[in-house]
């Protein structure tokens, strides 16, 4: 591969990725300035309920089994190799999703009721809003599954520009809506609803999109059943990934609640939600370079490709090193600034630890990403579930050991296990040179 396709590639890759950081920067931006105005209008006990359904709803979308990912894999790959396979791919896809997504609102729908009365306890002037909220939650799920294979369609082509013009409106429309229905006495069913009639154009602006894009593309019913094999024996290892994700990420909170009380949580809580905040960045980067990666066959051209692991290692490096030391250095001067004194003197320490952690996990998603578009996900799935049966008693006792210092070091201990496997992982099955990451061997020729 040429020094000139190289620079092309890298080029690309960093275009992508700004647009995908746009993506995902200016929904949060919108959320941090509306998200006040709502919790005004709802109050806490109705913003909370509003939360819950957010959350569950995003816990939900679990039942897609890594289908969406899969979709960009072969879509991506599809494509690279000049085949008429993209409308059977989608078609598949989205039926399966669809089934799922049904069959979940079904029973959601079933036990709405009892979550509203029994698992989430509601105020019993809530119980009925709740229980209607929970069941258009369940509404929501259908569409939102279809609108992760219509996206994944999208994001295998690579117009990435086109895919965050649609995917900005739709994720801050999410946060919008509510905010301006609260302020007209909406109920929380109703504004919802709304919700799901926006993400629902968005899924036919999404379709109309696609066809735009890929032109052999056509709406047609699943015929090629075979591929739901391959969809699922790679999407299946990436849901393995999702279940275990948030243990991994949410258990540290829940021993320092059982162990320390809920004010630990909250004084831990703000410092890590701020500084995981800066994995956006590398987020934007592996979403261009998974479906690259898929089209140029990672395994054949593994020989061809060290240049692109070592631009994009250095890349994470260069753009998460800066904030990361910023945030080491005058950690308390931001906690004080962002959440007062008493943040500053009890999560000082913590996020110093955090700011660590951050910068190696960020490291992390390049592998991960070269060993999914390598067709090698069960490698990830597998690491996570060891790092599960290590995290949960380390973590337990460090956090009874140093509260919530103790609970930022478990975290950081375990994402640089992680890296570390990965790393490893990739350098073996891709392979990839991890010297190079260190080494320009233009520089070094140069140079002599």
């Amino acid at each position: 591969m040429s020094n000139e396709i190289i620079q092309a590639l890298r080029s690309r890759v960093g275009r992508n990725a700004l647009f995908n950081l746009a993506g995902l920067a200016v929904p949060l931006a919108v959320a941090v300035l509306v998200l006040p105005l709502l919790t005004h209008a709802l109050g806490p006990a109705r913003f909370g309920l509003l939360g819950v359904s957010w959350a569950f709803l995003e816990y939900l979308t679990l039942f897609d089994v890594g289908l969406g990912r899969a979709t960009v894999r072969f879509v991506a790959d599809s494509i690279a190799r000049g085949t008429r396979d993209v409308s059977q791919i989608t078609s598949v896809s989205l039926s399966v999703q669809l089934m799922i997504g049904c069959c979940a609102a079904i029973l959601l729908i079933v036990f709405a009721p009892s979550l509203a009365r029994h698992v989430f306890r509601v105020d019993p002037g809530l119980v009925g809003e709740a229980s209607l909220l929970f069941m258009v939650v369940a509404l929501n799920l259908p569409v939102v599954l279809a609108l992760t294979t219509f996206r994944g369609v999208l994001e295998g082509a690579q117009p990435f520009t086109l895919s965050n013009a649609i995917k900005i409106p739709v994720s801050a429309g999410s946060i919008v809506i509510p905010a301006l229905l609260a302020r007209s006495g909406h109920s929380l069913p109703n504004m919802l609803m709304w919700v799901l009639v926006w993400r629902a154009l968005a899924s036919l602006v999404t379709l109309y999109a696609i066809r735009r894009v890929i032109p052999e593309f056509r709406v047609e019913p699943p015929r090629d059943w075979r591929r739901l094999r391959s969809l699922i024996s790679f999407g299946g290892w990436v849901a393995v990934s999702g279940v275990v994700s948030p243990m991994l990420i949410y258990f540290d909170r829940f021993a320092l609640g059982a162990r320390s009380g809920l004010t630990a949580v909250g004084y831990y809580t703000a410092p890590y939600e701020g500084i995981t905040r800066l994995l956006m960045i590398p987020n934007s980067l592996i979403t261009a370079l998974f479906p690259l990666l898929t089209g140029l066959g990672v395994v054949a051209a593994a020989g061809r490709i060290d240049r692109l692991f070592a631009s994009s290692m250095r890349a994470v490096l260069i753009m998460m090193s800066i904030p990361a030391a910023i945030a080491l250095i005058f950690a308390p001067v931001i906690l004080r600034v962002w959440m007062g004194p008493v943040y500053a003197a009890q999560g000082e320490l913590a996020l110093r630890i955090l700011s660590v952690g951050v910068l190696v996990n960020a490291i992390a998603h390049i592998p991960y990403t070269f060993l999914e578009a390598a067709g090698r996900p069960d490698v990830p799935a597998k690491f996570h579930m060891i790092e599960l049966v290590i995290h949960v008693p380390f973590a337990w006792y460090l956090v009874g050991a140093d509260g919530i210092n103790g609970a930022a070091s478990a975290w950081t201990a375990r994402v640089t296990f992680d890296t570390i496997l990965m790393l490893v992982a990739a350098n073996r099955i891709v392979p990839v040179s991890l010297r190079r990451v260190f080494w320009n061997e233009r520089v070094a020729q140069a140079a002599t």
